[in-house]
């Protein structure tokens, strides 16, 4: 008898397990550089090699634009290139890796960019960093501001795209050979 009690008691926690999985969808999120991409994976974008010009390029993601609660998807961006310009000088440094706080290894390269004194530069502008997905064409898009002093270095950049309010969560990243 208690084991018959015990069989009932667990029936509905079964099928309640059962029907949390149904619910869950497989959420897609795939970056793209919209560009040449060659076979070992990097993309390679062609960029003005005036050391001061900006060449702005659009990549982006295909992404399930809305989740199960009808939420649009929220994609960040993050690249691992800075360009910097030292205060008063104006000179510009260019580092690859993190922010520059004194504690990464520098890239050091020496181009003026007169009215920047004394600014970082993520190469994916700071408005251009989050995104909500087109939920017509399951799409997202950004932009990179490279500078010509650029020119022969490799940029990554990672994204990731949240669903469900935050709980589900994927990444990805891209290669990009700046030529």
């Amino acid at each position: 008898m208690k084991k018959l009690l015990l069989i009932l008691l667990c029936l509905p926690l079964i099928f309640t397990s059962c029907q949390e999985e149904e619910i869950q969808r497989n959420y897609q999120f795939e970056m793209t550089g919209r560009t040449y991409q060659d076979v070992n994976g990097y993309y390679h974008v062609a960029i003005n090699g005036t050391h001061s010009q900006v060449t702005p390029h659009t990549f982006g993601a295909y992404v399930t634009g809305i989740d199960i609660y009808n939420l649009t998807t929220v994609v960040l961006f993050r690249p691992d290139m800075f360009w910097y310009t030292i205060e008063d000088e104006g000179y510009t440094y260019i580092e690859t890796g993190q922010v520059p706080t004194g504690e990464s290894v520098w890239d050091w390269e020496n181009f003026v960019v007169p009215g920047y004194e004394g600014i970082t530069h993520p190469i994916i502008p700071l408005e251009q960093q989050m995104n909500m997905a087109d939920v017509m064409i399951d799409s997202v898009f950004s932009m990179i501001t490279p500078v010509g002093a650029m020119v022969g270095d490799t940029v990554t950049i990672y994204g990731k795209a949240s669903f469900e309010e935050g709980d589900i969560e994927l990444n990805d990243n891209i290669k990009v050979i700046l030529e």
